[in-house]
């Protein structure tokens, strides 16, 4: 029975309501267990915490690219629905365990598995939401997407604070254990049709057919030097700020918060008005590389904190905007068979690039310092968004 326009219309706008609240969600556990993760390492170990901390994220990296290029294979296999909610049930499991956690290794082990939920989870739904979505409202789909992702990081750590001022940093755990299974649950409840839409996508496209086509395909690869953009800039906000502000400008711990929240709140920022200028969204993606490599030697020709400030509201906009465009080619030049692939692969090569430039950022601004790291980085970005500052594609 093929559904009449009206109850499309509506299984397609319930689908869309659940899948947000089921990403937002473990969105929102991610972001509280980061935190509980920091406090964690320093009970164990001290002044190493950031060392137990690095190796962490560099664990998140390897079992990204290593495992994401798969997420479609078992999608086919399971079906999207069950993949992530396996997904989500694992990620349950796996912040409940790092409650009982006394030593450093059974940190880094439960990291593997934590990373092995996300790995799954992301592509899947990323490459679920077209499906669910018209064409004409996939821009805002994403755009929704992205400030559900960067309202999770701001929020994330603000509840974390008041979770743990009553239950504990362990107790935060538990609350990450429900997050997470409260995006089972919209899961499990999601409309029949857009269940049966996003499993009947299997086909005999492989997970190295994804790769394949990401290196051919021109707007394929075209979204990951976008994203190479967003690994450079982002990278170098993320891990340098830290430094530049706790040790350099010897400031507070909210003066690192409001740095880190600027840069959040320009990307929500950028996210909406994304989704809401259809005219100018070509002119926003062409000026994201240059307005985040001004963003680069705004800091590095003026390091203070009122620069640090308005330069991360800025390139946390051009983050956001070049992360959807990328989406969005990867989209608008997949077919529905091979989309989670595709996106599959995009997830793994796009954090492969994380996996370069967060020890490189790390290491640079250590040995040689802020100003000399942003001057660095700011040419790596010239170079790595040249391709796209020649020719984007209207497509």
């Amino acid at each position: 029975m093929i559904p009449n326009e009206t109850s499309s219309s509506l299984w397609r706008h319930r689908a869309f309501q659940q899948l947000f609240w089921a990403h937002a969600l473990s969105l929102l556990g991610s972001g509280l267990t980061s935190v509980a993760l920091g406090l964690l390492a320093h009970q164990l170990v001290g002044a190493s915490a950031s060392s137990v901390l690095g190796f962490t994220l560099a664990i998140r990296i390897v079992v990204i690219v290593l495992c994401s290029p798969w997420a479609g294979k078992l999608g086919d296999a399971m079906g999207p629905r069950k993949t992530m909610v396996a997904s989500d049930l694992l990620r349950a499991a796996v912040v409940v365990g790092f409650f009982f956690v006394d030593s450093v290794w059974q940190i880094y082990a439960l990291a593997v598995f934590l990373n092995l939920g996300s790995a799954l989870f992301t592509p899947i739904y990323r490459a679920v939401v077209p499906g669910v979505v018209t064409a004409e409202q996939y821009p805002r789909a994403l755009a929704i997407g992205s400030v559900a992702y960067d309202t999770a990081n701001i929020l994330g750590p603000s509840l974390a604070a008041g979770v743990i001022a009553v239950f504990g940093f362990r107790g935060n755990f538990i609350i990450d254990a429900i997050t997470f299974l409260g995006s089972a649950v919209l899961l499990i409840g999601l409309p029949r049709l857009a269940a049966e839409a996003s499993k009947a996508v299997a086909s005999s496209f492989s997970s190295k057919d994804g790769m394949v086509a990401m290196i051919k395909r021109a707007p394929l690869r075209r979204s990951i030097y976008l994203a190479l953009q967003t690994s450079v800039g982002g990278a170098f906000v993320i891990v340098a700020t830290i430094d530049f502000i706790k040790n350099e400008l010897a400031l507070s711990d909210q003066a690192y918060a409001w740095a880190m929240g600027a840069f959040g709140v320009g990307s929500v920022l950028g996210a909406v008005t994304y989704g809401k200028v259809e005219g100018l969204r070509r002119a926003l993606v062409r000026g994201g590389g240059p307005i985040m490599i001004a963003a680069l030697v705004a800091v590095a020709a003026f390091p203070a904190y009122a620069t640090v400030i308005g330069a991360w509201f800025l390139a946390g906009a051009a983050y956001s905007i070049l992360g959807i465009r990328s989406s969005e080619y990867l989209a608008t030049h997949s077919s529905p068979e091979e989309r989670s692939h595709i996106y599959a692969a995009h997830f793994a090569l796009s954090h492969a690039g994380w996996g370069i430039t967060y020890p490189v950022a790390g290491y640079l601004t250590t040995a040689l310092g802020f100003s000399t790291t942003a001057w660095i980085f700011a040419a790596l970005l010239t170079a790595v968004a040249a391709p796209s500052l020649l020719k984007d594609s209207a497509d």
